[in-house]
């Protein structure tokens, strides 16, 4: 698996490109026919130089092409100043996307070494996993990589190679450093559906203030996103059949007899005053004693809260027995639906994954390891604690840009996810053993409440 092969059309012309992804070298042939491979046609090493291995093949059949299409032919250097710099940057995207997907190599170790490496010598669009930046032909991490003046188009015709900066790597990471994973295999967001974007990230703890007060500082300053750290990885998956949400607050029964009515006055009473006149504990007991007495000596004057009062420490005597209740009445306790608290949402998902192909086989072998992975828990160094496992961002996406008319997510915890390496209780691999189905469910937690104020920001259906 070393070799990937893929197919490039240029100009018109169509090319085979063979990537290998263990030197970061690639090679242009001509189209194979009847088994036999075409002719090698230029090289790209991995230093982000291009030259020819047979130039004379190479112009003549694109200036075939070029005249079925009814193009004028090109002379040798017209053919050069294309070549080296239309050409190469196509033929460099194609070759970086092949070394920046982890599942063309045998292991992720594998994958960040080498691109490490061809990072370091200059291979063009290839990324850094280090640090996320990506490399021209020069070896250098570039921001604007479209821009080619005149005197550069001319030293990479001179020079046989391709000075061309070029990073764009808008269908592999959507705009981020992240490295991303997607299914079905297809160049996104163009593909005709909308999708599910999962985005792996640090989990970023509360930083301890000290004090008296023993605050966490950091998440009520920062909103949701307080505990959303570095992004690491991007997956990105069709939408489903079944996709709901349920928003609830916490209320609750609440009861309060007519005495523990009259405990709360008292208490109010006497706080009030205390503040006032600042806080004396011998004062607050007589005063607390005086407002008691006065209450209970109001209360044995009505007729009926007498029975009441008689009734209920009576029956507190007893153990507990309701004793107003055998007289034929019952205390009025003032019920009332009371707030208590917000809530955590939850929210399920479900895909199918039947791979048609050994790359998406591998894609969906990786997608399943970068789940699991990023919802383990850490160690820390030494073992001696443990660290909160990444969290993710979820999105639901509409031609690549949020989806106006469906609800927003809060960051969400991983706490479940099942695989099921025989769906429909038939077991069948292809012939490499990868399985033809799995059946992946797992449950998203959001770690932080939805308050009113969320929804003022939100766009869609809002949280």
């Amino acid at each position: 698996m070393s070799i990937i092969k893929t197919t490039r059309v240029w100009n018109g012309l169509p090319v085979e490109e063979y990537t290998n992804v263990s030197t970061g070298v690639i090679e242009l042939r001509s189209l194979s026919f009847l088994g036999i491979q075409g002719d090698l046609l230029a090289t790209g090493d991995n230093t982000g130089r291009w030259s020819y291995n047979n130039q004379e093949r190479f112009l003549f059949i694109y200036n075939n092409r070029q005249r079925t299409q009814g193009r004028p032919a090109l002379t040798q250097s017209e053919f050069n100043r294309r070549f080296f710099t239309e050409g190469t940057r196509l033929f460099n995207n194609d070759r970086a996307n092949v070394l920046n997907t982890e599942t063309n190599y045998e292991t992720y170790e594998i994958f960040e070494n080498n691109t490490a490496a061809y990072a370091t010598t200059g291979v063009p669009g290839v990324r850094n996993p280090e640090d996320g930046t990506v490399n021209n032909s020069e070896g250098s991490s570039v921001s604007d990589t479209s821009n080619n003046d005149d005197e550069a188009e001319d030293l990479g015709v001179e020079q046989g190679g391709n000075t061309r900066r070029n990073t764009d790597m808008s269908e592999r990471n959507f705009g981020s450093n992240t490295r991303s994973f997607r299914y079905p295999i297809g160049i996104l967001p163009n593909l005709d559906y909308d999708f599910i974007q999962f985005i792996a990230c640090d989990y970023r703890g509360a930083s301890f203030t000290g004090g008296t007060t023993g605050q966490f500082g950091g998440l009520t300053a920062e909103g949701p996103e307080a505990r959303v750290g570095t992004p690491r990885e991007t997956i990105t998956l069709p939408m489903i059949p079944s996709l709901s949400e349920s928003s609830q607050v916490v209320w609750g029964e609440d009861r309060i007899n007519p005495l523990q009515v009259m405990a709360a006055n008292i208490a109010g009473s006497v706080l009030a005053g205390q503040a006032e006149t600042g806080f004396d504990l011998p004062a607050a007991v007589k005063q607390f004693a005086d407002a008691t007495t006065a209450e209970a000596t109001k209360l044995l004057n009505d007729d009926g809260l007498k029975n009441f009062i008689v009734s209920y420490f009576a029956g507190q005597a007893a153990g507990g027995a309701n004793i107003l209740g055998r007289t034929g009445s019952a205390v009025n306790p003032n019920l009332e639906l009371l707030f208590t608290g917000p809530s955590l949402r939850s929210f399920n998902f479900s895909f199918k994954f039947r791979p048609r192909d050994p790359d998406e086989a591998n894609m969906v072998r990786s997608i399943i390891r970068v789940f699991k992975r990023n919802m383990a828990v850490q160690r820390a160094q030494g073992e001696k604690f443990l660290l909160t496992p990444n969290i993710f961002k979820i999105k639901y996406l509409h031609n690549g840009n949020p989806h106006p008319f469906m609800n927003r997510l809060m960051p969400c915890a991983c706490t479940s996810f099942n695989v099921v390496y025989t769906p429909d209780n038939n077991y069948m691999t292809y012939a490499d053993g990868s399985m033809t189905g799995y059946d992946v469910n797992f449950t998203m937690a959001e770690i932080v409440p939805i308050y009113a104020d969320h929804h003022l920001q939100a766009g869609g259906t809002g949280f």
